[in-house]
């Protein structure tokens, strides 16, 4: 036996079929979900959007379709095992609390931000709709986020620790430093929108990476 073969014991094997199926499927309808928010905005039904908006609602958009995405394989396991990262539908039924919170907590922020970048004056939606939107689903993405945390193991509640921290410093750098050059006339200023899309997509980057970073992307 070569000491490649011994590393490899306990080992299982990567799941290629199932990652490239879920890679195929998040591609098609992230892209799907994106091109058809463009085409709608190109129609001016979604009001003049900047770049900003753009962006932000985007972001949102990845937010929503995650959650969907999610809540969609808690309510048909068997077929969520298929392109979510458990072992089984058995598994999916076993952390039906905490995936049905964090599904809801996802949805939750991305329908906050969409609204938020559908805002006027640039938007469709008035400020009178817009507020208590945003308001209502921040408060019930906190509730549920709490509530997920709480039926988390140890290495969860580790890696959200972890992925807090580096969404701060990416934020901080990457903000940090978009707002000096504003500052210094270098460039123009991030505008409080930018600054929402930068938490947001900056909480999704730093908890890839932190999962990544942990070994726990690789399909079981």
């Amino acid at each position: 036996m070569t000491t490649s073969d011994t590393a490899n014991i306990g080992t299982p094997p990567t799941k290629w079929k199932k990652v490239l199926f879920s890679l195929a499927l998040g591609g098609v309808t992230g892209f799907l979900g994106a091109m058809a928010f463009l085409k709608l905005g190109d129609t001016g039904d979604l009001g003049n959007l900047g770049p900003s908006e753009d962006i932000a609602a985007l972001v949102g958009l990845i937010y929503a379709i995650t959650g969907g995405a999610i809540g969609i394989g808690l309510i048909l396991p068997k077929a969520g095992a298929t392109y979510l990262n458990v072992e089984d539908a058995e598994e999916l039924t076993e952390q039906r609390t905490m995936l049905a919170c964090s599904a809801l907590s996802m949805l939750a922020l991305g329908i906050a931000l969409i609204v938020a970048a559908l805002a006027e004056p640039v938007g469709t939606i008035p400020p009178g709709v817009v507020v208590p939107v945003f308001a209502i689903t921040m408060v019930t993405a906190t509730i549920f986020g709490v509530v997920s945390r709480r039926h988390q193991d140890e290495l969860m509640r580790a890696m959200g620790r972890e992925s807090g921290a580096l969404a701060f410093y990416l934020l901080a750098l990457i903000g940090g430093i978009w707002a000096l050059a504003g500052h210094l006339d270098y460039a123009a200023p991030p505008a409080p929108l930018d600054w929402l899309t930068m938490i947001w997509g900056l909480m999704l980057l730093a908890a890839f990476v932190v999962v990544g970073k942990h070994g726990q992307m690789k399909m079981r």
